[in-house]
């Protein structure tokens, strides 16, 4: 199957579209890729989007080194296990992990890659702000966005091979360095708000206080001067930010919130990275 798709080169490209629609209608289908029960069709399954996740994060950690504090990784990991059972997706085991870095960033890769930087963690000041960054990034795994955006950067052929299962070293290599792109990949607008979404949904059932998104907006923008132009982290979407507090704002009112206290955790938080101080 290989050498029809990429030896003769005589496959011609809708063939070729039609081909992987065809077989990712089999082997997936619609998911769930809202918070609000939105679905999407997904053309590439859960097995294959796993290994892309073992491929792309061998080509982040080539580039941004996880940090060595072993407690503190072992913290955010802990954080991250307890929102992780209130996800949407219980097909992939979600991972979380601290790299070395000053910018302050967090991002998801394929199959439940969870990347937060040193920077990020010294910018909060409470769990609550971390569970909510990590619930948002959860959401990305769960509309597939990173999924998507790798399909339309490697392209249709590339992505056709994948989904065939095919072995060859180049089509995963392009993986692999795509991976490390996602560093500083800019999320769409609709991506970026519908992981907000998810973000407060999966706080608020993890039991923390939703403010933490907001607070950590706001906190970011106060740091770059009002705004996120120009700026290299995690406020450098498509959205403006102040549309984001508001959407936020409105997706908390959205959840009875007098139930239970909502925890925010200053203390365990700032202890645990007392060494970024």
């Amino acid at each position: 199957m290989r050498n029809a798709i990429r030896g003769r080169g005589s496959i011609a490209p809708f063939l070729l579209i039609a081909l992987v629609l065809s077989l990712a209608g089999s082997l997936t289908g619609c998911a769930t890729t809202g918070a609000h029960g939105e679905r999407s069709l997904i053309l590439i399954d859960t097995s294959t989007e796993v290994k892309m996740g073992l491929e792309t994060d061998v080509g982040i950690r080539g580039e941004y080194p996880p940090a060595t504090d072993v407690l503190l990784a072992e913290y955010v990991q802990g954080v991250g296990e307890g929102i992780a059972p209130y996800s949407d997706r219980k097909d992939v085991e979600y991972s979380f992990t601290v790299l070395q870095s000053d910018i302050v960033n967090a991002f998801a890769a394929p199959g439940g890659y969870i990347y937060v930087t040193t920077g990020l963690l010294a910018a909060m000041e409470n769990e609550a702000e971390l569970a909510c960054v990590l619930s948002h990034e959860m959401g990305h795994v769960t509309g597939r966005h990173s999924v998507r955006a790798m399909q339309n950067t490697l392209g249709i052929q590339i992505a056709a091979q994948l989904l065939l299962g095919d072995k060859n070293a180049e089509a995963w290599g392009q993986v692999a360095g795509a991976g490390a792109g996602l560093f500083m990949m800019k999320n769409s607008r609709s991506n970026e708000f519908q992981a907000d979404q998810f973000g407060v949904k999966y706080a608020v059932a993890a039991g923390y206080d939703p403010n933490g998104m907001i607070t950590f907006f706001e906190k970011l923008v106060a740091m770059h001067g009002g705004g996120a132009e120009g700026f290299q982290g995690w406020l450098s979407t498509h959205p403006n930010t102040n549309d984001r507090i508001a959407a936020t704002r409105a997706e908390i009112a959205r959840y009875d919130l007098t139930a239970n206290p909502r925890r925010i955790e200053k203390n365990r938080f700032l202890s645990a990275t007392a060494n970024l101080r």
